[in-house]
């Protein structure tokens, strides 16, 4: 987990752990992304209710409506991409699959991008192409606490469902028998 720096504003704060969280992943994200996760762990840091819903019902709730709901479906894609990188013991709990919140948050992303509303400001088509990226960039955001940590059963699951390189990573050398010898999704 990175370390935690007082900085003069909580934008800066959000700004600096994302980068160091960044750098502990060997990633380094491009300025769009990078402000996009910013601002979006800020407008999440109040909510207490992520998860807790069926989310792929507010998906098609904002997909059928006339004329769309892109905002519905921007909180759709963000609250998958929280819960799979800071509360991934959420999905263990619901017994949904992992895969569930990546596949749902990357579709709602690629439709807001398909729709036209990717900006400078929400680039929503690098979103949905590099969603296990932010996800593995959240996951060291995350204290090392073996209560919330991911199980070696949860990281095989979440490795083999999403490609996340980090996931097999947390794996011990024993569990290691548990990597195909090469995945069979693609890393964004």
């Amino acid at each position: 987990m990175p370390r935690l720096k007082s900085e003069p504003t909580a934008i800066a704060e959000w700004h600096t752990l994302v980068q160091s969280a960044g750098a502990d992943c060997g990633t380094r994200l491009d300025e769009p992304l990078e402000a996009y996760l910013v601002f979006m762990l800020m407008r999440f840091s109040t909510r207490t209710h992520l998860g807790r819903r069926a989310m792929a019902l507010d998906y098609l709730a904002a997909v059928q409506q006339p004329g769309g709901r892109p905002e519905h479906l921007r909180d759709t894609g963000d609250e998958c991409l929280i819960v799979c990188g800071l509360f991934p013991q959420r999905a263990r709990r619901k017994r949904v699959p992992f895969s569930y919140f990546v596949d749902l948050g990357r579709g709602a992303y690629g439709t807001l991008a398909d729709r036209g509303a990717a900006s400078e400001v929400e680039p929503f088509d690098a979103l949905a192409a590099r969603f296990i990226t932010l996800m593995e960039i959240l996951q060291a955001m995350r204290p090392v606490d073996h209560a919330q940590s991911l199980s070696p059963l949860d990281a095989a699951e979440l490795a083999e469902q999403t490609g996340s390189r980090r996931a097999w990573e947390r794996l011990s050398p024993t569990d290691a028998t548990l990597a195909p010898a090469e995945s069979k999704h693609r890393r964004h």
